[in-house]
C-alpha cells in the first residue's frame, strides 16, 4: 500500500476509536436557515438547471416534505426529505465524524442545508454512429452535479441531490476549509478535490480497516476507469465538461499512483453517473441505514 493510502488508512483508523459524536435534534428550523434556503432557491444555478433545490422547498412550504434539523459540536445539518422512509436512510454518526475530521480547533462548527430530491445521476441518450461506435448527447450538470459551497465559508454548504450526498459532503468541505490551491485554475482545483473526496468515502466506509479499505480501493478505481470510458463517448474535447470530477480526477489518481488495473469491470458504471461505486448492503447495515438508501 502507497504511503498516501496507509497514511489516509490510519487517519480513519484513529478517527473510529473515538466515540461517536452525538446529535441532538432541534425541534425548529431557525429563520434565518429558512431564509437563507429560500435565498439560494430563488437563484437560478448552472449546477440545478432542473430547479431541484425550488421544487425540494415548494414541497416543503406545502407540508409534502418532511425535515429536520439535528446538530452536534462540529455542525448543524438541516434536512428537508423527499418522504418519510427517506429518514431511515441518513448515516447520522458517519457524518458527525466526517464534519469532526475537517474541524480544527477554534474554527466555526459546519451549516449544512441538505435538500434531499431522488433525482438520480444517470448518462444521458447515447446512439450509434457506425458500427462499433456509439456517442451520446452531451453530458450537463443535472446529470452529474449535487452540491456546491461558497469559497471559504463553513456555513453555506448546499447539498440537493439525495444520491451520493456523503461524497457531495466529503467534497464541499474542502471547498469551505479553504483547502483548494486556486493557481492551478478552476478545473484543476475539481479535479484534486474530487480524487480526495473519492479517497476520503472509501476511507470511511473501510472504517480504516486494511482489508476492507483495499477491497473498496479496488472497487472505487475499477468504477472510476469504466465510468470514464463511457463518459468518453458524450465528450468531443477532452477538457469539456464533466471532465473535472471524471476524467481529470481518473488523470489525478493516477499521479498519485493510487489507480489499479481493472478487476472487475462495473457495469452499473455504464449508465450511472454516480461518482463513488454504490456500497453494499453489509457496509449500509454497518451505518444503520435502510438498504435503499442512496445517501450512503
Amino acid at each position: 500500500m502507497s504511503l498516501l493510502l496507509e497514511g489516509v488508512r490510519a487517519q480513519i483508523e484513529q478517527e473510529y476509536q473515538k466515540p461517536e459524536p452525538s446529535w441532538k435534534i432541534i425541534p425548529y428550523m431557525a429563520e434565518t436557515d429558512l431564509e437563507y434556503i429560500r435565498e439560494e432557491c430563488s437563484k437560478d444555478s448552472e449546477f440545478d438547471p432542473m430547479n431541484a433545490r425550488k421544487t425540494m422547498l415548494h414541497r416543503f412550504e406545502t407540508g409534502a416534505a418532511p425535515w429536520e434539523v439535528r446538530e452536534c459540536d462540529y455542525g448543524k445539518v438541516i434536512v428537508m426529505y423527499d418522504g418519510e422512509e427517506q429518514k431511515k436512510e441518513l448515516p447520522w454518526g458517519l457524518w458527525g465524524r466526517i464534519l469532526r475530521r475537517y474541524t480544527e480547533k477554534g474554527t466555526k462548527p459546519f451549516r449544512i442545508f441538505f435538500l434531499a430530491s431522488p433525482h438520480v445521476r444517470l448518462f444521458p441518450k447515447r446512439w450509434f454512429r457506425e458500427p462499433n461506435t456509439h456517442v451520446g448527447e452531451e453530458i450537463k450538470p443535472q446529470h452529474i452535479n449535487g452540491g456546491y459551497t461558497y469559497h471559504c465559508n463553513r456555513e453555506t454548504i448546499m447539498i440537493y441531490r439525495a444520491e451520493d450526498a456523503t461524497r457531495v459532503l466529503l467534497h464541499e468541505l474542502m471547498h469551505s476549509c479553504c483547502l483548494d490551491k486556486m493557481e492551478k485554475g478552476i478545473d484543476q482545483v475539481e479535479a484534486e478535490t474530487e480524487a480526495w473526496a473519492e479517497l476520503l468515502y472509501i476511507g470511511f466506509l473501510s472504517q480504516g480497516k486494511a482489508p476492507l479499505f483495499k477491497l473498496l480501493h479496488q472497487r472505487q478505481s475499477d468504477w472510476i476507469q469504466v465510468q470514464d470510458h463511457a463518459v468518453k463517448a458524450h465528450i468531443k474535447n477532452p477538457r469539456d465538461f464533466p471532465w473535472r470530477y471524471t476524467m481529470g480526477k481518473e488523470e489525478v489518481w493516477g499521479r498519485w499512483g493510487i489507480l489499479l488495473p481493472i478487476s472487475d469491470y462495473e457495469k452499473e458504471a455504464q449508465m450511472s453517473l454516480r461518482l463513488t461505486a454504490p456500497p453494499s448492503d453489509t457496509i449500509k447495515k454497518k451505518f444503520h441505514v435502510n438498504p435503499k438508501s442512496t445517501i450512503l
